[in-house]
């Protein structure tokens, strides 16, 4: 019996523990921060809650070759087999700007006034096969931005704000980088996370890629790994 009232307390305290860091961590200021720096950087989440931070990392930036004498080893060794890069689960190119646009606007209105925008520094460098497209898809872009930018003036506070948006005919790919840092309260997007949920589902479901897709992508790139060796 005494053996029962005891667990029973310690699960009561653990009960009590998961509450209080539950509704710790819903509505006390989270501050985000999301970098990435041009032109192949990876992506870096970090979240924090007061004095507890988190740094997430998207990708892997491109190891510079060492140099020659560091590449000596003192001992003959077995060159190690070099991990094959997973297929992308996602591709934007697929993504509906339209529609994605109108979503944004939505969540906007949703979320007025729970974010303080400390820094939006965006820098988009676009490039396509075509010259022609290259153009219209940075005309599209500018539209949106300009048409953009009242909205979050009128629902957040912007404190330092810089997008930079160009073309690049001469280049091989879009190049882009970011340094955004928001300070928010995490309750209010699991609310407008699940009032539209339905939208954003078919937003993810528009840009994942497939199974077939992922195979696909992984032959062609050890296809071009064998055509450079």
């Amino acid at each position: 019996m005494m053996v029962l009232r005891i667990l029973g307390i310690l699960l009561g305290i653990a009960l009590g523990l998961v509450i209080l860091l539950t509704v710790f961590t819903l509505w006390a200021p989270m501050r985000v921060e999301l970098r990435r720096t041009m032109p192949d950087g990876p992506i870096k989440l970090r979240v924090g809650f007061g004095p507890v931070k988190r740094v997430f990392t998207v990708g892997k930036r491109k190891k510079k070759p060492k140099s020659q004498e560091q590449e000596k080893p003192k001992k003959e060794k077995k060159p190690k087999k070099q991990k094959q890069p997973q297929a992308p689960w996602f591709d934007v190119k697929k993504l509906d700007y339209a529609e994605a646009f109108s979503l944004m606007l939505t969540l906007i209105d949703d979320m007025a006034g729970a974010m303080t925008w400390e820094k939006l520094h965006v820098t988009l460098i676009v490039h396509t096969s075509d010259a022609a497209k290259t153009g219209e898809l940075l005309g599209a872009l500018s539209v949106a931005v300009g048409n953009l930018y009242p909205y979050l003036e009128r629902a957040f506070v912007l404190q330092d704000i810089r997008i930079v948006l160009d073309a690049d005919f001469d280049a091989e790919e879009t190049v882009w980088g970011m340094d955004i840092a928001i300070m928010t309260r995490l309750s209010r997007f699991v609310h407008t996370g699940w009032k539209r949920r339905k939208a954003l589902w078919a937003l993810w479901k528009s840009i994942r890629t497939t199974k077939e897709e992922r195979e696909t992508w992984s032959r062609e790139h050890a296809a071009s790994e064998h055509d450079k060796t």
